[in-house]
């Protein structure tokens, strides 16, 4: 029976995984509208929660399956949310003189990471392998770090470094070795 729920949780992670690793496409007024947004930035007055009980710690206890399925559900929210507040603001009047306008393609990809871990951080072909390492924030109890990352199209190899010290390999990803035997993962981002 141990054998058959590790299949089903391997399964669940490939299928999640390939979702979180999907490539997201935007409509051409995308960068128009985020350089509006970018300049429209306005500072947002923090409100305080009148109940105590907002503030009061709570302890909620769920497993590693329900975890990573409660971290893609928050990320998927999050990611909808931001398009539509990008897609809702209005556009602003252009200017007198306008420069040449190139469309050039933004690939922003998510890493996740799985597992037990105090600092985790990305490295590839795209930071140097570590001249800027990316690092992964937390996104829940149970292990679940992931970054966004904006890349170029094509082909890229990277890895992730655990605790500052060890080298791993995204086990949902094609992986890739080199001439020290050194595993690393391959990531095709465009077309």
């Amino acid at each position: 029976m141990s054998d058959e729920r590790e299949q089903n949780d391997e399964a669940l992670g490939e299928r999640v995984g390939r979702l979180l690793r999907h490539v997201e496409r935007f409509d051409d007024d995308f960068e128009t509208d985020l350089v509006a947004a970018i300049r429209a930035d306005r500072s947002v007055e923090a409100r305080p929660l009148a109940p105590a009980w907002w503030r009061t710690p709570r302890t909620l206890h769920l497993s590693p399956l329900a975890g990573l399925a409660m971290a893609a559900s928050l990320a998927t929210i999050v990611s909808l949310a931001t398009l539509g507040l990008v897609r809702a603001k209005p556009r602003a009047p252009a200017p007198a003189a306008t420069a040449a306008v190139v469309h050039d393609t933004v690939n922003v990809v998510r890493f996740v990471f799985v597992g037990q871990a105090k600092t985790v951080s990305l490295v590839g072909d795209f930071n140097a392998w570590g001249a800027q390492p990316v690092s992964l924030m937390p996104t829940g109890a149970n292990g679940t770090w992931t970054a966004s990352v904006p890349l170029p199209s094509g082909r890229h190899e990277y890895a992730f470094i655990v605790d500052g010290k060890r080298w791993v390999a995204d086990p949902f990803a094609p992986s890739s070795s080199d001439e020290f035997n050194t595993n690393s993962s391959i990531i095709t981002v465009g077309s």
